[in-house]
């Protein structure tokens, strides 16, 4: 606080605390109570009907775990499994990658790469989902090429993978969509591991399976387990990617969550976005115990 004052002055910190606070209470504490206050009271019109009393209740909450309508909860369940098979497929995707532009890379190619990874995200997601959109279509690029090469069309947006009732599209939308959030932990995490402590266990005998295995996860843990969270928690909370890339059975539970705003049910929509934000919560916690790491540990 004294290093605070000394060098922004009385007046400075005092608006550094003001606006932290203002930005606390305005954007996060108070739209959280409102939630609370929606997701546990009934709707108005079920009150009107007699169908719950009025007060704090449950009530919302009931057609998400209503074992005689299971469509709510199985578009939960199905958005909580693809969210968490999308995480490690994009982990696998991006380790490699992280590894090579953290201790591979020269400084020429590496701010190369930087560059081919950032200039997609300067174009909006709505637009990147509509390149994926045009591109997977039947009679799109990817389909043009298989078809030229002898292979019958892929169908992408129809195609079910096993267990998760997810298609082809969606998840390389979604895994396109975040990998940033995955490469970046993990690369800065990497860059501080000394590189004579990889050629010191290669001198040792060991392969680099087991260097990667006792030396370099272990030092990039905190920016796996940020990596993890982050993609965990923006592909639960994806609306436009699925919507547009998501198939016949793809119906994403932020979906589920917009269809009860705009009937107006502002209760059942607060409702199930509470119980989504608290599993995410959990996912984090979670995640942490995993990979043992404290939460100062992931915001180095």
């Amino acid at each position: 606080m004294r290093e605070a004052l000394t060098r922004f002055g009385p007046l400075g910190v005092t608006f550094i605390i003001g606006s932290v606070t203002v930005w606390a209470l305005v954007l996060i504490l108070v739209p959280h109570l409102m939630l609370i206050d929606y997701a546990f009271h009934p709707n108005p019109g079920a009150v009107s009907k007699g169908l719950v009393e009025a007060g704090w209740s449950f009530y919302s909450f009931k057609p998400l775990f209503d074992p005689k309508d299971a469509l709510a909860f199985q578009t939960f369940l199905r958005t909580l499994l693809t969210s968490g098979a999308i995480t490690v497929l994009t982990l696998i995707i991006c380790y490699p990658l992280a590894y090579y532009l953290a201790k591979v890379a020269t400084h020429k190619w590496l701010s190369f790469f930087m560059l081919c990874l950032l200039v997609p995200f300067w174009v909006n997601e709505v637009l990147r989902a509509y390149a994926w959109r045009t591109l997977m279509a039947r009679q799109g690029l990817l389909n043009q090429l298989t078809v030229a090469m002898g292979f019958t069309p892929v169908e992408y947006f129809n195609y079910e993978l096993p267990i998760l009732d997810a298609n082809i599209a969606l998840f390389v939308g979604l895994v396109y969509s975040y990998i940033l959030f995955m490469v970046f932990p993990m690369f800065n995490a990497m860059e501080s591991l000394d590189t004579n402590q990889v050629e010191a266990a290669r001198d040792l005998g060991a392969s680099w399976v087991r260097v990667h295995r006792k030396v370099v996860i272990p030092h990039a843990k905190p920016g796996i387990a940020s990596g993890c969270i982050v993609t965990f928690m923006l592909t639960a909370g994806s609306f436009i990617v699925p919507v547009l890339l998501g198939g016949r059975s793809s119906f994403w539970f932020t979906q589920a969550i917009e269809s009860q705003f705009s009937v107006l049910n502002w209760n059942g929509g607060s409702a199930y976005a509470l119980v989504l934000e608290l599993v995410c919560l959990v996912f984090v916690l979670l995640t942490m115990k995993l990979f043992r790491v404290t939460l100062r540990d992931i915001m180095r």
